[in-house]
C-alpha cells in the first residue's frame, strides 16, 4: 500500500453518503498551481497523492508571517491607503472555496455583481472536497416530486426541538417553540430558503441534485426520524448528481460543478491567499481585505459592496478546541487550513460569538488522529452486526448504530467520583464475521490490507492484553488512559449479554435496531462484494443490526476517540447572513456562511447533509443580500 501514511487509506465502500466519507483515489481538494489573479481554478482533479499532500501532517497552508495578527485594519492604515491603490477590486469578495463560498460566489455573479474568491490553501474545495456531497434540504423539489409533504410549522418544530432541546416548548405563546428570537429566525430562514437555493442552482446549471436513497431504496430518514414532531422524516437529504457515467466522490463532484459555474461567470479564484484582516472605513463598514500570499507578499482586495466569509471552522487550532470545546477531542477530518481565522478577524470588528462549544461531531480512529493533523475520515458508521463499542471498563455505553454526531457525545461523560472522562477512548470490538462481511468499509481493512491501528487477538483475553499494551504506547498523548483491571472479565460478560440480545432481537440497554436510522444507514448489506460464503441477513437474525459474536477468535479492536467533522461556532449571523455585533446590529458589509459561523442548527444534526445544507442555503442568502448592498465609501 505504499508509504506508512498511505497504508491508512483504502477503498471505502459505504452506504448513504455523509460528510467526510473519503475513499482511496479521492482527493481532499483539487490541485491548482496557477495563482495569477486572471485565472480560475481548473476542473476538479482527484488523486490519493493530493489528499496526502493536503490533509496529512504537513503545513496547513499560507502561514502567518512572524508578528502578524489576524484581525482588522482601518483604511487609513491599510496597504491600499499606503500605495494609493487596491491590488484587486470587485463588488463582492468571497473568502474560502467550499460549498458555502462557491454558492455565494456563483449566485452573486449570476445576479450581476463582480466577484473575486480568495482561498487560503493551494487547492480549492475545503472540507466540502472531502465530503459525501449530500445536503439536508427541507421541502426540496425531489420530495415534492415523490409526493412527500414537508409542512413548514412541523419542520420548524422538529428543527427547534433537536437544536434547542432544553428550551423546546410546543405551546410557546411567542410562536417560536421556546427558541430565542434570532435562533428561531435562522431556522425559519433555513426552511424558507433551502429549497429555493438548490432549485436556483439547478436552474442556472451550477449544481444538479437527486434524492439520496438507503440501501433498500427508501428515501433516507432523518437522524431523529422518531421525534413525533418530525412529520416528514424521509427525503430531506439530497446529493450532487454527477454527469452520466461519471465516477468519483460526491464531494469533489460538488466542487467541480460549482467551480465550473464560477468559471463560466468569470469569477477568479486566487488560491494560496490567506485573508488576515478586513479593512474598515471610518464608519466601521467592511470595505475589503488584506491577504498574505504563499511568497510572503500582502495584497489588498477591495470589496465595494461586501465581503462574505465561507472559510471553515477551527478544528485545527488546538488552543481554540481546548478552550472552547467540551470534553476530550483528538482531531477531525476538516482540512488542515481550518484554523478558525474568521473568529479572530470578526472578533476584531466587534462580532458577537455563538455556539463556541458546539461541533458536528464524529468519532475518529485514535491512532490516525494522533498521527495526522487531519484524519482521512471520521467513523461515520459502526458497521457490522457483530460490532460493539465498550469503554475502558469493558462495558457498552451507547447504541452503536446511532448517527455519528450524537453517538460521539458518549465520549464526553464526566465521572464525578473518579474525576475522569470515563469514555475518553472507546474500543470497537468485532469478530471474523464482521471482518469478512464488511472488510474494506472504512475503517475495517479489507482482507490482506495492513492497518497499523488494528489490534487482534485469538481470544478476548488476549485482545484485552493487546489493547492495554497499545494504550501504554500513547499515555503521554491521551492523558494516561489505560484499561481497568476489570476490563477482560467485563468484556466477557458484555459479549454474553449482547449475544443474548441478538438472539432475542431486542436491545433493552440501548434500543439498537428499534429505529429506522439504525437499520437503514449503518446497517447496510456487506460491503465486501467478494465474500459470498453466507447470506445476509442470516435466517436466524430477528434484528438485522445484531448477530451473536462468535465464541472462537480471531477478534479485532480499534481504539476510537471523540472528534469533529467540523466545529460549528463562530460569529453570529442574522437571517440575512449578515454578521452581527454584540448589540445584535449588522456589521455593514460583512457576511458569513458555512462552518465558520455560529451554526443555524446549533449542534443538532437534523439529518444527513446538515453541514452542507445550511452552507448552501446561507451562502445563497448571503449572495442575495450582499448583491443589494450599496458601495461603501473609503
Amino acid at each position: 500500500m505504499g508509504s506508512a501514511g498511505e497504508r491508512y487509506l483504502w477503498r471505502s465502500r459505504v452506504g448513504p453518503l455523509a460528510l467526510g466519507t473519503l475513499s482511496e483515489g479521492q482527493a481532499a481538494m483539487p490541485q491548482h498551481e496557477d495563482l495569477s489573479p486572471t485565472k480560475v481554478a481548473p476542473s476538479f482533479r482527484v488523486s490519493r497523492r493530493n489528499f496526502l499532500r493536503a490533509a496529512g501532517a504537513g503545513a496547513a497552508g499560507t502561514a502567518l508571517a512572524a508578528g502578524t495578527q489576524l484581525g482588522a485594519v482601518p483604511f487609513g492604515a491599510s496597504r491600499a491607503a499606503a500605495q494609493a491603490a487596491w491590488d484587486q477590486e470587485a463588488d463582492i469578495v468571497v473568502v474560502g472555496s467550499g460549498a458555502a463560498a462557491f454558492t455565494a460566489a456563483v449566485m452573486a455573479a449570476e445576479l450581476g455583481s463582480k466577484v473575486i474568491m480568495l482561498e487560503k490553501a493551494e487547492t480549492i474545495g475545503g472540507t466540502t472536497g472531502k465530503s459525501g456531497g449530500g445536503y439536508w434540504i427541507p421541502n426540496n423539489p425531489h420530495m415534492r416530486e415523490a409526493g412527500l409533504t414537508d409542512p413548514r410549522e412541523d419542520a420548524l418544530r422538529y428543527m427547534v426541538k433537536y437544536s434547542y432541546r432544553q428550551y423546546y416548548n410546543p405551546d410557546d405563546p411567542e410562536g417560536r417553540f421556546g427558541a430565542f428570537p434570532n435562533d428561531f429566525a435562522l431556522i425559519e430562514a433555513m426552511y424558507d430558503n433551502a429549497s429555493p437555493a438548490v432549485e436556483k442552482l439547478a436552474e442556472i446549471g451550477a449544481l444538479q441534485s437527486f434524492m439520496s436513497l438507503t440501501w433498500d431504496k427508501k428515501p433516507t430518514p432523518d437522524y431523529m426520524e422518531h421525534y413525533p414532531e418530525n412529520k416528514a422524516p424521509r427525503g430531506r437529504l439530497i446529493s450532487v448528481k454527477p454527469p452520466e457515467g461519471a465516477t468519483g466522490g460526491a464531494g469533489p463532484e460538488m466542487i467541480r460543478q460549482l467551480s465550473e459555474a464560477a468559471e463560466k461567470r468569470q469569477v477568479p479564484v486566487l488560491t494560496g491567499h490567506r485573508v488576515e484582516r478586513v479593512v474598515v472605513n471610518d464608519a466601521g463598514a467592511v470595505v475589503g481585505v488584506e491577504a498574505a500570499t504563499a511568497d510572503g507578499a500582502t495584497v489588498a482586495v477591495r470589496g465595494r459592496k461586501a465581503v462574505i466569509f465561507g472559510s471553515g471552522d477551527f478544528t485545527h487550532d488546538k488552543w481554540m478546541v481546548l478552550h472552547y470545546q467540551r470534553g476530550p477531542m483528538f482531531g477531525g477530518c476538516a482540512v488542515p487550513t481550518n484554523e478558525g481565522d474568521f473568529v479572530r478577524i470578526a472578533g476584531a470588528v466587534g462580532a458577537k460569538m455563538g455556539n463556541m462549544t458546539g461541533a458536528f461531531h464524529g468519532q475518529v480512529v485514535l491512532e490516525q488522529a494522533l498521527e495526522f493533523s487531519s484524519t482521512p475520515s471520521d467513523i461515520f458508521f459502526i458497521t457490522g452486526d457483530t460490532s460493539i463499542l465498550v469503554n475502558r471498563f469493558g462495558v457498552r455505553v451507547v447504541n452503536e448504530k446511532r448517527n455519528y454526531n450524537d453517538r460521539t457525545q458518549a465520549h464526553f461523560n464526566w465521572d464525578a467520583t473518579r474525576g475522569e472522562w470515563t469514555n475518553e477512548v472507546l474500543f470497537w470490538i468485532y469478530d471474523q464475521r464482521t471482518a469478512d462481511f464488511w472488510g474494506g468499509g472504512y475503517p475495517i481493512p479489507a482482507a490482506g490490507v495492513e492497518a497499523p491501528y488494528l489490534i487482534t487477538g485469538q481470544t478476548l483475553a488476549e485482545l484485552s492484553d493487546k489493547i492495554d499494551a497499545r494504550l501504554a504506547e500513547y499515555t503521554g498523548r491521551t492523558g494516561g488512559v489505560r484499561l481497568d483491571s476489570s476490563f477482560a472479565s467485563n468484556l466477557d460478560a458484555t459479549v454474553a449479554r449482547f449475544n443474548a440480545f441478538a438472539r432475542d432481537g431486542k436491545d433493552p440497554d440501548f434500543l439498537r435496531g428499534d429505529f429506522a436510522y439504525d437499520r437503514e444507514w449503518p446497517t447496510s448489506p456487506p460491503s465486501n462484494p467478494d465474500f459470498k460464503d453466507a447470506e445476509w441477513p442470516s435466517p436466524d437474525q430477528p434484528n438485522i443490526t445484531m448477530y451473536p459474536i462468535r465464541s472462537e477468535g480471531p477478534y479485532y479492536a480499534i481504539a476510537v476517540g471523540g472528534g469533529t467533522l467540523t466545529t460549528n461556532g463562530g460569529p453570529v449571523i442574522n437571517p440575512k447572513a449578515q454578521v452581527v455585533n454584540t448589540q445584535d446590529e449588522p456589521i455593514a458589509g460583512l457576511y458569513g456562511a458555512g462552518t465558520c459561523i455560529a451554526s443555524p442548527s446549533a449542534s443538532a444534526y437534523w439529518g444527513g447533509g446538515s453541514t452542507l445544507g445550511p452552507a448552501v442555503t446561507f451562502g445563497y442568502i448571503a449572495a442575495l443580500n450582499a448583491h443589494e448592498e450599496s458601495v461603501k465609501e473609503v
